[in-house]
């Protein structure tokens, strides 16, 4: 029995079946993705344990970046949180003389000229900075990257800045700027920081000029080009590793952190904790501080002083007297209120004085053994040693005058420890003369003898030599090269001591004793030519006498009468010991 056959058909005679009995054919596939496919992030990841993954590790990202913009504002500013409503409008200000520069940022407290190794910290801190909101912006969303540039804002007080970043992270993810291409859309996005940096690198502050060396500007302009490059190649690695982790949260999180670590433990290592700190206590109570500067301008202060005075509300007695002063203009009335100005100044500056010890004294107690313990002894003892010269005060210039080259007894030990623990720096020529002084003026002239002979401790090295002209870009200078200070002042007064303990130490009379009431004397003191009368009179046949009548004859205010007298005592004393001193 043969099985049936299927006829046949032409293929032309197949009659298709109708419409709504066809089977539905599947529709073809699509030849573009959708655009969640396209711009995958971290939060692709739906299911609940990587959610919760992405958003404690974003917590731990904005902890660790919060923390990297505090410690922007601690290197800028020396303290670690301001939220004072003056410390966010400064920043703000575009305009006049107080304009804030970014070049502020690696001039002080710590200058890269000083330390050029901190210039390499600021550009990668900046780069993280810069880039950390953006990569935000990218790999979550723009949202999840505003509480970043808050934290610019708010934390590291840099306001223009965070302005910036806002419009980077709107070019980086906000449709219809976003591309496809996410390294694209980073570059593109770090235009508006470009423009940041040119701006906040012009004005009135500008330290770039034509006066300065190509080796300089290279150093101040090195910062920022930094930043953008390192930027760009963190933002390139960390968008390869996302893509090749197919943005996991937990493999993208900590590529990030690793930027926020960088410029941390390169400070740590190659600049230190310390020099910040010394630079901060340097800019409070160093010689060139508004506190301890040599001559300042007291035109302010009086002027507040006479408004706090006329003021209703105060004392009657220094009201009338600053009235009855600026209303008669008799001198004696003038010369009250100059004594009341006088005595305000002394107080302040007694005030700046003990802030200066205590502050110095932590130092020590917080580092003992960092380089900069020399400096920080030497701007100790040199406060201490501080005072007001009134004869300028009370005269017409109306200026704050301080010296320091009369020694106070309670600076001694800070010098002796200058001295004796550091006599190979530059500051150990400080130390010697005033250590001489203090010692003469108890009475050990041999002490004295001992401080100011040069076997005695180590050959000191000046400052300008103590690195040589052409060194490398990233050494560090030596710590005492920002103090402003010249050893040969103080070899000079050094040597003239000498001189004068060993011409008139052993007087066959009177011993010791008229030599170390002339070393007690302040030349800076108003009453200082009638206390040498005094002693001359005092001791009239002593070795020293010669000396004390030649340094009343210069103490003489009048220049004509000054040289009148200087002249009479060459004639007098032809061959005293202080015959060099008078000639010159």
């Amino acid at each position: 029995m043969s099985e049936a056959v299927p006829e046949q058909r032409p293929a032309d005679a197949i009659q298709p079946a109708p419409a709504e009995s066809r089977p539905a054919s599947p529709a073809p596939p699509a030849l573009t993705p959708p655009p969640a496919a396209l711009h995958r992030s971290v939060w692709s990841w739906t299911a609940r344990k990587y959610l919760v993954r992405a958003v404690t590790l974003l917590l731990v990202n904005l902890a660790l970046f919060s923390g990297l913009c505090v410690f922007t504002h601690w290197l800028h500013y020396g303290t670690p949180l301001d939220f004072r409503w003056s410390s966010y409008m400064y920043p703000l200000r575009f305009w006049g003389p107080q304009t804030q520069n970014l070049y502020d940022f690696i001039v002080a407290p710590i200058s890269v000229d000083q330390t050029p190794i901190h210039g390499i910290v600021i550009g990668l801190l900046i780069a993280a900075i810069l880039t950390v909101p953006i990569l935000v912006a990218i790999l979550y969303n723009f949202r999840t990257a505003l509480p970043f540039v808050a934290a610019v804002f708010f934390l590291a007080h840099l306001p223009w800045l965070a302005l910036t970043l806002v419009a980077s992270c709107v070019l980086a993810a906000v449709r219809p700027f976003r591309m496809n291409f996410r390294f694209g859309s980073a570059l593109l996005a770090m235009l508006p920081i470009v423009l940041y940096l040119l701006l906040a690198t012009r004005g009135p502050g500008e330290p770039i000029a034509a006066s300065i060396s190509p080796a300089r500007k290279l150093l101040l302009a090195g910062p920022w080009l930094l930043a953008l490059l390192s930027g760009s190649v963190m933002m390139a690695v960390t968008i390869f590793i996302a893509r090749a982790v197919n943005y996991r949260p937990d493999a993208v999180a900590p590529v990030m952190a690793v930027m926020f670590a960088t410029p941390a433990i390169i400070f740590q290592v190659f600049v230190g904790v310390d020099e910040l700190n010394y630079r901060v206590l340097e800019a409070h109570y160093g010689p060139r501080s508004e506190r301890f500067e040599p001559v300042q301008d007291a035109t302010d202060i009086i002027l507040s002083l006479l408004h706090r005075w006329t003021t209703p509300g105060v004392e009657r007695e220094p009201q009338r007297s600053a009235l009855l002063a600026v209303w008669s203009a008799n001198p004696t009335e003038q010369a009250t209120l100059k004594r009341l100005v006088s005595r305000r100044l002394l107080l302040d500056l007694m005030d700046d004085r003990r802030d200066a010890y205590q502050a110095c004294s932590d130092f020590v107690a917080d580092h003992p053994t960092s380089r900069y313990l020399p400096c920080v002894l030497f701007l100790q003892a040199r406060a201490l040693d501080t005072r007001l010269d009134e004869r300028t005060l009370l005269g017409e210039s109306a200026q704050r005058e301080l010296y320091t080259d009369f020694p106070s007894v309670q600076s001694e030990p800070i010098w002796t420890t200058l001295l004796t623990e550091y006599p190979a720096s530059a500051l150990a020529t400080a130390a010697r003369s005033r250590v001489a002084q203090l010692r003469l003026r108890r009475g050990d002239a041999d002490g004295a003898l001992a401080a100011l002979t040069p076997a005695a401790s180590e050959p000191v090295v000046p400052t300008s030599q103590s690195q040589p002209s052409r060194r490398l870009l990233l050494r560090t200078r030596p710590p005492e090269g920002t103090l402003g200070y010249e050893p040969d002042q103080d070899l000079f007064e050094a040597q003239q001591l000498h001189e004068l303990i060993v011409a008139n130490r052993d007087d066959p009379k009177y011993g010791l004793e008229p030599l170390r009431a002339l070393v007690c004397l302040d030349p800076h003191r108003p009453e200082y030519a009638g206390q040498l009368l005094r002693l001359a009179q005092q001791y009239p046949e002593s070795l020293v006498y010669d000396n004390l009548i030649i340094r009343w004859a210069a103490a003489t205010p009048d220049r004509v009468q000054r040289a009148a007298r200087l002249q009479a005592c060459l004639e007098r004393f032809p061959a005293g010991d202080a015959v060099p001193e008078t000639t010159f």
